[in-house]
Protein backbone atom coordinates (compact mmCIF):
# COMPACT_ATOMS: atom_id res chain seq x y z
CA UNK A 1 0.00 0.00 0.00
CA UNK A 2 1.18 3.35 -1.04
CA UNK A 3 -0.31 6.89 0.34
CA UNK A 4 -0.33 9.71 -1.41
CA UNK A 5 -1.23 13.07 0.07
CA UNK A 6 -2.07 16.04 -2.22
CA UNK A 7 -2.21 19.76 -1.33
CA UNK A 8 -2.47 23.21 -3.04
CA UNK A 9 -0.73 26.33 -2.52
CA UNK A 10 -1.61 29.87 -3.58
CA UNK A 11 -5.19 29.83 -3.56
CA UNK A 12 -5.63 33.04 -2.90
CA UNK A 13 -2.98 35.55 -4.68
CA UNK A 14 -3.75 37.59 -7.74
CA UNK A 15 -0.63 37.31 -9.10
CA UNK A 16 1.11 33.94 -10.59
CA UNK A 17 0.13 29.82 -11.00
CA UNK A 18 -1.51 27.81 -8.30
CA UNK A 19 0.50 25.10 -7.44
CA UNK A 20 -0.84 21.01 -6.90
CA UNK A 21 1.73 18.99 -4.52
CA UNK A 22 0.98 15.22 -4.48
CA UNK A 23 3.49 13.32 -2.13
CA UNK A 24 3.76 9.35 -2.23
CA UNK A 25 5.42 6.63 -0.30
CA UNK A 26 4.56 3.40 1.01
CA UNK A 27 3.01 3.22 4.16
CA UNK A 28 5.82 1.74 6.08
CA UNK A 29 7.50 4.59 5.37
CA UNK A 30 4.88 7.22 7.09
CA UNK A 31 6.77 7.30 10.42
CA UNK A 32 10.16 8.77 8.42
CA UNK A 33 7.91 12.16 7.59
CA UNK A 34 6.95 12.21 11.62
CA UNK A 35 10.78 11.93 12.31
CA UNK A 36 11.20 14.99 10.09
CA UNK A 37 8.89 17.29 11.21
CA UNK A 38 6.91 17.49 8.54
CA UNK A 39 3.52 19.34 8.87
CA UNK A 40 1.15 22.25 7.10
CA UNK A 41 3.39 24.28 5.90
CA UNK A 42 1.99 27.36 7.15
CA UNK A 43 3.46 26.13 10.35
CA UNK A 44 6.66 26.80 9.21
CA UNK A 45 9.12 29.96 8.48
CA UNK A 46 10.34 30.01 5.11
CA UNK A 47 13.81 28.84 5.94
CA UNK A 48 12.68 25.73 7.70
CA UNK A 49 10.18 25.16 4.52
CA UNK A 50 13.25 25.05 1.95
CA UNK A 51 15.17 23.25 4.38
CA UNK A 52 11.94 20.69 4.93
CA UNK A 53 11.43 20.35 1.16
CA UNK A 54 15.16 19.49 0.80
CA UNK A 55 15.45 17.28 3.42
CA UNK A 56 12.13 15.47 1.58
CA UNK A 57 13.60 15.15 -2.27
CA UNK A 58 16.96 13.79 -0.77
CA UNK A 59 15.35 11.02 1.27
CA UNK A 60 12.76 10.24 -1.28
CA UNK A 61 15.91 10.32 -3.80
CA UNK A 62 17.17 7.52 -1.81
CA UNK A 63 13.79 5.68 -1.12
CA UNK A 64 11.84 5.66 -4.10
CA UNK A 65 8.91 7.91 -2.68
CA UNK A 66 6.82 10.07 -5.47
CA UNK A 67 7.03 13.77 -6.04
CA UNK A 68 5.52 16.27 -7.90
CA UNK A 69 3.92 19.65 -8.20
CA UNK A 70 1.54 20.49 -10.78
CA UNK A 71 1.25 24.66 -11.58
CA UNK A 72 -2.10 26.03 -12.87
CA UNK A 73 -1.25 29.01 -15.28
CA UNK A 74 -3.11 32.67 -14.20
CA UNK A 75 -4.54 31.95 -17.83
CA UNK A 76 -6.29 28.04 -16.55
CA UNK A 77 -7.28 30.43 -13.46
CA UNK A 78 -8.86 33.03 -15.30
CA UNK A 79 -10.50 30.63 -17.78
CA UNK A 80 -12.04 28.46 -15.20
CA UNK A 81 -13.48 31.15 -13.04
CA UNK A 82 -14.83 31.94 -16.35
CA UNK A 83 -16.18 29.31 -17.86
CA UNK A 84 -16.24 26.33 -15.36
CA UNK A 85 -15.24 27.31 -11.86
CA UNK A 86 -12.09 27.01 -10.07
CA UNK A 87 -13.18 24.05 -7.67
CA UNK A 88 -13.33 21.70 -11.54
CA UNK A 89 -9.66 23.17 -12.16
CA UNK A 90 -8.26 22.28 -9.24
CA UNK A 91 -9.60 18.57 -9.26
CA UNK A 92 -8.16 18.78 -12.34
CA UNK A 93 -4.61 19.48 -10.76
CA UNK A 94 -5.04 17.36 -8.31
CA UNK A 95 -5.85 14.28 -10.63
CA UNK A 96 -2.84 15.20 -12.67
CA UNK A 97 -0.64 15.36 -9.70
CA UNK A 98 -1.74 11.86 -8.56
CA UNK A 99 -1.41 10.59 -11.94
CA UNK A 100 2.76 11.89 -12.14
CA UNK A 101 3.18 9.80 -8.56
CA UNK A 102 1.36 6.92 -8.96
CA UNK A 103 2.80 3.26 -8.90
CA UNK A 104 1.56 0.83 -10.90
CA UNK A 105 0.94 -2.65 -9.20
CA UNK A 106 0.24 -1.39 -5.89
CA UNK A 107 -2.86 -0.15 -4.16
CA UNK A 108 -3.05 3.46 -3.05
CA UNK A 109 -4.86 5.53 -0.24
CA UNK A 110 -5.46 8.94 -0.94
CA UNK A 111 -5.58 11.90 1.27
CA UNK A 112 -6.66 15.02 -0.25
CA UNK A 113 -7.04 18.85 1.25
CA UNK A 114 -10.24 19.62 0.24
CA UNK A 115 -10.61 22.51 -1.54
CA UNK A 116 -14.60 22.30 -2.08
CA UNK A 117 -16.54 23.36 0.96
CA UNK A 118 -18.21 19.68 0.53
CA UNK A 119 -15.16 18.22 1.17
CA UNK A 120 -16.87 14.55 0.33
CA UNK A 121 -17.68 16.38 -2.84
CA UNK A 122 -14.48 17.00 -3.53
CA UNK A 123 -12.67 13.28 -2.89
CA UNK A 124 -15.50 12.05 -5.25
CA UNK A 125 -14.78 14.44 -8.03
CA UNK A 126 -11.23 13.90 -7.86
CA UNK A 127 -12.11 10.20 -7.67
CA UNK A 128 -14.45 10.13 -10.36
CA UNK A 129 -11.23 11.76 -12.44
CA UNK A 130 -8.73 8.70 -11.88
CA UNK A 131 -11.25 6.75 -13.26
CA UNK A 132 -11.34 8.61 -16.50
CA UNK A 133 -7.91 7.85 -16.89
CA UNK A 134 -7.84 4.03 -15.58
CA UNK A 135 -6.95 4.63 -12.13
CA UNK A 136 -8.71 3.84 -9.18
CA UNK A 137 -7.75 4.09 -5.22
CA UNK A 138 -8.24 1.51 -2.89
CA UNK A 139 -9.74 4.59 -0.35
CA UNK A 140 -9.88 7.93 -1.02
CA UNK A 141 -10.03 10.23 2.29
CA UNK A 142 -10.94 13.98 1.31
CA UNK A 143 -11.11 16.45 4.41
CA UNK A 144 -10.44 20.41 5.29
CA UNK A 145 -7.53 21.28 6.79
CA UNK A 146 -5.83 17.46 6.19
CA UNK A 147 -2.12 19.02 5.88
CA UNK A 148 -2.29 20.07 9.34
CA UNK A 149 -3.31 16.25 10.45
CA UNK A 150 -1.69 14.09 7.84
CA UNK A 151 2.52 13.55 7.76
CA UNK A 152 1.82 13.11 3.92
CA UNK A 153 -0.32 15.74 3.42
CA UNK A 154 1.90 17.99 4.90
CA UNK A 155 5.09 17.03 2.78
CA UNK A 156 2.26 17.76 -0.34
CA UNK A 157 2.07 21.32 1.31
CA UNK A 158 5.50 22.12 1.91
CA UNK A 159 6.65 21.28 -1.99
CA UNK A 160 3.97 23.00 -3.26
CA UNK A 161 4.37 26.49 -0.63
CA UNK A 162 8.28 26.01 -2.25
CA UNK A 163 7.61 26.24 -5.29
CA UNK A 164 5.03 28.77 -5.08
CA UNK A 165 7.79 31.08 -2.72
CA UNK A 166 9.88 30.17 -5.91
CA UNK A 167 7.80 31.48 -8.60
CA UNK A 168 7.34 34.95 -6.43
CA UNK A 169 11.04 35.53 -6.00
CA UNK A 170 11.75 34.68 -9.51
CA UNK A 171 8.65 37.05 -10.80
CA UNK A 172 10.14 40.08 -8.60
CA UNK A 173 13.91 39.47 -9.88
CA UNK A 174 12.66 39.34 -13.31
CA UNK A 175 10.37 41.84 -13.12
CA UNK A 176 11.71 44.53 -10.40
CA UNK A 177 8.34 44.77 -9.45
CA UNK A 178 7.98 43.98 -5.79
CA UNK A 179 4.46 42.05 -5.05
CA UNK A 180 5.29 40.66 -1.65
CA UNK A 181 3.30 37.63 -1.29
CA UNK A 182 1.10 38.50 -3.95
CA UNK A 183 -2.04 38.09 -1.91
CA UNK A 184 -4.18 41.30 -2.30
CA UNK A 185 -4.22 41.85 1.23
CA UNK A 186 -0.10 42.59 0.88
CA UNK A 187 0.63 46.64 0.76
CA UNK A 188 3.23 45.88 -1.39
CA UNK A 189 1.13 43.88 -3.95
CA UNK A 190 -1.47 47.16 -3.45
CA UNK A 191 1.52 49.31 -4.69
CA UNK A 192 2.47 47.04 -7.35
CA UNK A 193 -0.70 46.59 -9.19
CA UNK A 194 -0.90 49.83 -10.71
CA UNK A 195 2.24 48.96 -12.98
CA UNK A 196 1.47 46.04 -13.65
CA UNK A 197 -2.23 47.29 -15.39
CA UNK A 198 -1.12 50.27 -17.47
CA UNK A 199 -0.65 48.38 -20.98
CA UNK A 200 -3.53 47.56 -23.66
CA UNK A 201 -3.85 44.14 -21.31
CA UNK A 202 -3.14 43.22 -17.41
CA UNK A 203 0.20 41.76 -16.98
CA UNK A 204 -0.22 38.31 -18.12
CA UNK A 205 0.91 37.10 -14.65
CA UNK A 206 -1.73 38.59 -13.12
CA UNK A 207 -4.84 36.58 -12.49
CA UNK A 208 -7.77 38.96 -14.64
CA UNK A 209 -10.86 37.10 -12.98
CA UNK A 210 -10.02 38.19 -9.67
CA UNK A 211 -11.73 41.18 -8.11
CA UNK A 212 -8.79 43.02 -6.92
CA UNK A 213 -7.21 43.41 -10.58
CA UNK A 214 -10.76 44.04 -12.04
CA UNK A 215 -10.95 46.84 -9.54
CA UNK A 216 -7.67 48.03 -10.00
CA UNK A 217 -7.90 48.00 -14.38
CA UNK A 218 -11.48 49.71 -13.78
CA UNK A 219 -9.31 52.65 -11.40
CA UNK A 220 -6.24 52.88 -13.70
CA UNK A 221 -8.60 52.85 -17.40
CA UNK A 222 -11.92 53.75 -16.87
CA UNK A 223 -13.68 50.59 -18.25
CA UNK A 224 -14.56 47.17 -17.26
CA UNK A 225 -11.62 44.98 -17.50
CA UNK A 226 -10.95 42.35 -20.22
CA UNK A 227 -11.89 38.50 -19.62
CA UNK A 228 -8.87 35.88 -20.39
CA UNK A 229 -11.04 32.31 -21.96
CA UNK A 230 -9.89 28.79 -22.22
CA UNK A 231 -8.64 29.87 -25.82
CA UNK A 232 -6.33 32.48 -24.05
CA UNK A 233 -8.23 34.67 -26.34
CA UNK A 234 -9.58 38.01 -24.49
CA UNK A 235 -12.58 39.71 -24.63
CA UNK A 236 -14.21 43.15 -23.36
CA UNK A 237 -16.74 42.30 -20.99
CA UNK A 238 -19.91 43.77 -22.21
CA UNK A 239 -22.74 44.98 -19.66
CA UNK A 240 -25.23 41.81 -20.83
CA UNK A 241 -22.06 39.16 -20.21
CA UNK A 242 -22.80 36.73 -17.67
CA UNK A 243 -21.19 37.28 -14.46
CA UNK A 244 -18.19 35.25 -13.60
CA UNK A 245 -18.51 32.05 -11.47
Amino acid sequence: MRVIGVDEAGRGPCIGPLFVGAFCLPKEDEHLLEELGATDSKRLRPAQREAMAAELRDLGARRGWGLAVQPLSPTKIDAAVEEKGLNRLEVEGFVEAIQAVWTEGVDHRLVLDACDVDAARFGRNVDAGLAAVGLISAETEAKHQADAENRVVGAASIVAKVERDAWVRSFIDESGIDVGSGYPSDPKMKRALPSLLQGQRPHEDLRWSWATTKRGWEEVHDRPAPVRTEARTTVQRRLFDPPSS
